[in-house]
C-alpha cells in the first residue's frame, strides 16, 4: 500500500514534483511564439516560479539539494521574459478599458496601443535567443531532481542499519536523515504563514508601496507550497482557496501601481511628440496657434479612471486585512501545520 503523502521521504515527493512542473513548462515552450496563444508566455513563467520556489523552500532540508548554479539559470530565463509578459498585460488592460470609455480616452489607447504592441513585437522577437536554453536547462533539472531522490533512498535504507538509540532531540534533524515531506512542508509552511500574517496586518496605504508588495510575493510561495496538498482534505483546499483570493486582491493592485507610472510616462511621451511636431510646423506657418496634444484630454481620463480603479483596489485590499479575518486565516495555517505533521 503506497504511503501518504506526508509519510514518504521529501526527495521521493519534490522529484515528482519538479517533474510535475518542468513538464508544464516544457508544454507551454513552444507557445510562447504562437500568435494565437496569449497565455504561452504565462503558464511558461508560472511554471518558472512554482519551479524556483519550490527548489528555494525546501533548498536547506537535508538530503535534497539542486545546484545553485541551475536556480540562478532559472531565475534569469524567468526574468528575461519580464518585459514581454508586462506589455501583454498592459495591452489586454487598454483594450479592457476601451470597451468602456469615451472618445478621448479611446483616442489615447489608439495612439498607446500601436506603439506599446511594436514594442512588444520587439521583446518577442529578442525572447527566442533569452529562452532557448531552457531544453539543456530542463534537462539538468531533471538529472538533479532524480539524483535527490536516489540519494534520498540510498539514506532511508542506511538509516534502517544505524542504531536506533541515537540521541535525537526532538524537532532537530543533526543526523541528516531526510525528513518526512508533511514534517518538511509543515516547517515551511508554519515560517511563511507566520512571516505573510506579519505583511498582512503592516498593510497601509499607497504612501508605503513596499507594505503592499511584500504579501503578494509570500502568498504566491504559499500557494505553491500547498499545490501538492490539495488532494489532501478540506482543511488544505479550502487554505488555497483562501489565499487565492488574497492573492488576486493585491495582485491586481499590483497592476494598478505598475500602470500608474507607465500611464504617466505614455502621457509625457505623447506630449513630447505632439510638441515636436508642432514646433517644425510651426517654422512653416506665417501665424502659429498654440494647441494642446490631440490625447491629452484622453490620457487624464485615462489617468482619473485608473486612480478610482485603484482606490478600489485598495480598499478591497484593506478589508481582507482586518483583524477578525487574519486570525481566522491564523487558525487556518496552524491547522494545515498541525494535519501536515500528523501520521496519515
Amino acid at each position: 500500500m503506497a504511503k501518504a503523502l506526508g509519510q514518504r521521504r521529501l526527495g521521493t515527493v519534490l522529484e515528482a514534483v519538479i517533474l510535475e512542473m518542468l513538464d508544464e513548462a516544457r508544454q507551454a515552450y513552444p507557445r510562447i511564439q504562437e500568435p494565437e496563444d496569449s497565455e504561452g508566455l504565462h503558464d511558461f513563467r508560472v511554471a518558472l516560479r512554482r519551479l524556483r520556489s519550490t527548489i528555494k523552500e525546501f533548498g536547506d532540508q537535508p538530503g535534497f539539494a539542486i545546484d545553485k548554479a541551475l536556480l540562478r539559470q532559472l531565475t534569469a530565463l524567468a526574468r528575461a521574459t519580464n518585459d514581454a509578459r508586462d506589455g501583454e498585460v498592459m495591452l489586454a488592460w487598454l483594450d479592457s478599458v476601451a470597451k468602456t470609455t469615451g472618445a478621448p480616452e479611446r483616442g489615447a489607447i489608439g495612439w498607446w496601443r500601436e506603439r506599446l504592441a511594436a514594442q512588444v513585437e520587439q521583446e518577442y522577437a529578442s525572447i527566442d535567443a533569452s529562452v532557448a536554453g531552457f531544453p539543456l536547462l530542463d534537462t539538468r533539472l531533471r538529472e538533479a531532481a532524480g539524483k535527490a531522490a536516489l540519494k534520498d533512498k540510498g539514506k532511508d535504507k542506511d538509516s534502517k542499519k544505524k542504531d536506533k538509540n541515537k540521541d535525537k532531540k526532538k524537532g532537530s534533524n543533526k543526523a541528516g536523515k531526510e525528513p518526512r515531506f508533511g514534517d518538511a512542508s509543515a516547517q515551511v509552511l508554519a515560517r511563511l504563514g507566520e512571516g505573510w500574517l506579519e505583511e498582512l496586518a503592516a498593510v497601509k496605504g499607497r504612501e508605503e508601496e513596499e507594505t503592499l508588495h511584500r504579501p503578494r510575493i509570500t502568498g504566491k510561495r504559499l500557494r505553491y507550497l500547498l499545490r501538492p496538498w490539495r488532494e489532501q482534505g478540506e482543511v488544505f483546499a479550502e487554505l488555497e482557496e483562501e489565499l487565492k483570493t488574497f492573492q488576486d486582491a493585491f495582485g491586481d493592485l499590483h497592476d494598478d501601481l505598475v500602470r500608474g507610472d507607465v500611464l504617466t510616462t505614455a502621457a509625457l511621451l505623447h506630449t513630447e511628440e505632439e510638441t515636436l511636431d508642432r514646433l517644425e510646423a510651426a517654422l512653416e506657418q506665417a501665424s502659429p496657434r498654440a494647441t494642446a496634444p490631440r490625447h491629452l484630454r484622453g490620457f487624464m481620463l485615462l489617468h482619473a479612471h485608473h486612480e478610482a480603479q485603484t482606490e478600489q483596489n485598495l480598499k478591497r485590499v484593506q478589508a481582507l486585512c482586518r483583524k477578525p479575518r487574519l486570525e481566522r486565516l491564523e487558525a487556518r495555517i496552524n491547522e494545515a501545520v498541525t494535519l501536515m505533521k500528523a501520521p496519515q
